[in-house]
């Protein structure tokens, strides 16, 4: 039903969804207690079904009022979160409430130092848009960060299925409306010390006729792209606030039984 309606809205947008995760490592692993584990190791010595039952073995920590991070990741960096954008997600807090807690920008400054730090240290070039994420939530002591991401068509050469290849998150693509849209944005919700995945939220936004009819030029198609990645960061605002209220819901019944 959520996404049918999100397909009724007017204008531009064309579809949206929202996941949420609380469950058990311990229960999910219990299923496979009697289960062998195969001995046999991978040719460079990593056994995958060990690997496996260690990845799983995680539980949903997130408690409420918390400290969330958010994140904004564009072109494959992690950027600044401009000022249209920040006001949808103060919004979207104050439509939570007090029992939330707040959202906490992670820092690219915070986020670059202490990847180099730590690169230094160890010799080992860290690269990897994620970790520094999580690197830099974790020196902010961040419980939980949102990391998201917006795409405009105007992005790449070719049309919205293309971008889909480019994205960090990745997200939920409908192929019979991807030709005609101009945009999506996509976010997680991940623990900063577990890599714990709490839920994601995308949408995909549609034609814009007032604006595509007369759009021509360099600089005016930076101008919309950059409106309708605008357009779409507030639409995920509006998607996390969803996702967020049941989590809230969903972490505090699993904690009653």
């Amino acid at each position: 039903m959520k996404v049918i309606l999100c397909l009724l809205l007017p204008l531009y947008l064309v579809a949206c969804a929202t996941h949420t995760q609380t469950t058990s490592g311990q229960s999910y692993l219990e299923k496979y207690k009697d289960v062998p584990t195969v001995t046999t190791s991978h040719k460079d010595g990593i056994n995958i079904e060990e690997q496996i039952r260690q990845v799983a073995k995680i539980e949903p920590t997130l408690t409420f009022p918390a400290r969330i991070g958010l994140a904004r990741i564009d072109r494959g960096q992690l950027s600044n979160i401009p000022g249209e954008e920040v006001e949808a997600w103060v919004k979207t807090r104050d439509r939570l409430g007090s029992n939330f807690g707040e959202f906490v920008p992670v820092s690219p400054l915070i986020a670059n130092m202490v990847s180099s730090s730590i690169s230094s240290q160890k010799n080992t070039r860290i690269n990897d848009v994620m970790n520094k994420i999580r690197l830099g939530a974790a020196r902010q002591h961040l419980d939980a960060v949102l990391i998201y991401e917006t795409y405009s068509k105007s992005d790449h050469q070719s049309n919205i299925l293309s971008i889909a290849d480019l994205t960090i998150i990745g997200g939920f693509i409908l192929p019979s409306k991807a030709i005609e849209a101009e945009g999506f944005a996509n976010a997680i919700l991940i623990d900063v010390v577990q890599g714990y995945p709490y839920g994601t939220a995308e949408v995909i936004l549609g034609k814009e006729e007032i604006y595509t009819s007369s759009w021509g030029g360099y600089d005016r198609q930076r101008k919309f792209s950059e409106k309708v990645k605008s357009k779409a960061a507030i639409k995920i605002a509006e998607e996390v606030e969803i996702m967020f209220i049941r989590l809230r819901t969903e972490l505090a019944e699993k904690r009653i039984k």
